[in-house]
């Protein structure tokens, strides 16, 4: 439902966040089918686990579009993808040699909001400031490191007290991702396309 509300608002957006809309509202509504109770693939299997890591990398280039999108460079696209697969490339690193890793989800999901925490901190610090749009890469950077604070908050939390309230900081930040990010995204670009 939430994904068939994105697509409609899109369509009455500037050309780039119309675009961003419709393309991340199909994905939110293919990640909600595949990784959701009616989901055709089995759970536990090779597919499974691959799907769940295509849409955790489209979910992070959601933001890594914006991004460039606020940049000076080139080929704008396959920087964001490059962007995107960093963290997934050294995280499944890491879960080759720390087989503590590999076998606890929770700690594989913490390695990872802590690995890209640190990547888009090291992005607001040393590429937002000398973007074509700093105002864009500013608000879409302090919304990925919000969303990724509170998943590191929330797992943290899990793993050191077991206290049942940290799924509900977790939750917030599953809001955030699932409902929120795509149209905040696109109300980002549509004031930085009516102001240009």
């Amino acid at each position: 439902m939430v994904a068939l509300v994105v697509i409609a608002i899109a369509q009455r957006k500037p050309p780039f966040a119309r675009a961003y809309g419709s393309v991340f509202g199909v994905a939110i509504a293919a990640d909600a089918f595949l990784n959701g109770p009616w989901t055709p693939i089995k759970s536990g299997t090779f597919v499974a686990a691959a799907v769940g890591v295509v849409f955790v990398i489209i979910g992070d280039l959601r933001y890594f579009v914006v991004l460039e999108h606020a940049g000076a460079n080139a080929l704008k696209l396959p920087r964001a993808v490059a962007w995107s697969l960093l963290v997934p490339a050294i995280v499944q690193m890491m879960r080759s040699v720390l087989p503590r890793l590999a076998r606890d989800e929770r700690s594989t999901y913490l390695a990872y909001e802590l690995l890209f925490f640190a990547l888009v901190s090291g992005i607001r610090v040393f590429r937002v400031p000398r973007s074509l749009r700093p105002t864009l890469a500013k608000r879409a950077t302090a919304l990925e490191l919000f969303q990724y604070g509170t998943w590191i908050v929330a797992d943290i939390g899990l793993t050191l007290t077991h206290v049942d309230a940290f799924n509900g900081v977790r939750l917030v930040a599953n809001l955030i991702y699932y409902v929120a990010f795509v149209p905040v995204m696109m109300r980002l670009l549509e004031n930085e396309e009516v102001a240009r």
